[in-house]
């Protein structure tokens, strides 16, 4: 295990869990101990659990396939925008619009409405409108915008979702289960890592955490996989034909 990754995991809080009478006996095994009425994670499991994470996330994206990253926390929302935007792929950091996967079709059509709205804007289309309608219409682009901006190149479902607090999160999981959508999730001590395909236990409240997260699924992308030496059959032989001769 590499010191150094643990000792910056430690001094970004991703140990610090939720009190120890807020917790999900399902995140026992990633659970090192208590201080002060505060759950401890276990680093060692963090640091296997985003390395296990990242590898999937790059296979996906160097295959084409697109994430939808789900951050409305706000703790989370700034650095999960610059991940997503940073990787080519989708964000929701406002809301969690109901429906948005399981109703995608209806979902698609306010986006190309948001899109419509945009362009109206960008070329002076509103200003054929009255004073009334404009105002009306930029109020409609404003909530669209809040709702659809990481969304506006989704051209069907997600390949998968990564959700920052899967507890917080629990309706955007719930959607892509029921459409056979894999889930990565970050739970703190009260959540259900069983509830997604793989997950990184760590700290969900804090900010230093979850831009720490951020950064290494970030790096993650861009990261090779390591490859293995080929191994010389000859070479074997060639000792063991040295070593007769030397005898």
């Amino acid at each position: 295990m590499d010191k150094k990754m643990l000792k910056d995991m430690f001094d970004n809080l991703l140990h610090i869990g939720n009190k120890t009478n807020y917790w999900n006996p399902q995140m026992k095994s990633y659970i090192y101990g208590s201080t002060n009425g505060v759950h401890i994670i276990d680093l060692t499991q963090t640091a296997n659990q985003l390395e296990e994470v990242n590898a999937q996330l790059r296979d996906m994206n160097a295959a084409g396939k697109k994430i939808l990253f789900v951050a409305t926390k706000l703790q989370a929302r700034d650095a999960f925008v610059k991940l997503a935007e940073s990787t080519g792929n989708f964000y929701v950091t406002e809301k969690w619009v109901p429906g948005l996967l399981t109703n995608f079709k209806t979902i698609k059509g306010r986006i190309s409405t948001y899109l419509k709205l945009i362009k109206d804007a960008d070329t002076g289309g509103l200003e054929m409108l009255t004073k009334k309608e404009k105002a009306a219409k930029m109020l409609e682009l404003e909530k669209l915008d809040k709702a659809f901006k990481g969304l506006k190149e989704m051209k069907k479902t997600p390949d998968a979702l990564f959700v920052v607090d899967g507890v917080y999160e629990e309706q955007s999981i719930k959607e892509a289960r029921t459409l056979g959508i894999p889930c990565y999730a970050i739970y703190n001590t009260n959540g259900n890592p069983h509830e997604v395909k793989e997950s990184i236990p760590a700290n969900t409240n804090s900010v230093k955490s979850l831009d720490y997260l951020a950064t290494a699924l970030k790096d993650g992308f861009k990261a090779q996989p390591k490859k293995v030496a080929p191994v010389n059959k000859t070479e074997a032989p060639a000792k063991e034909n040295d070593a007769k001769q030397a005898a």
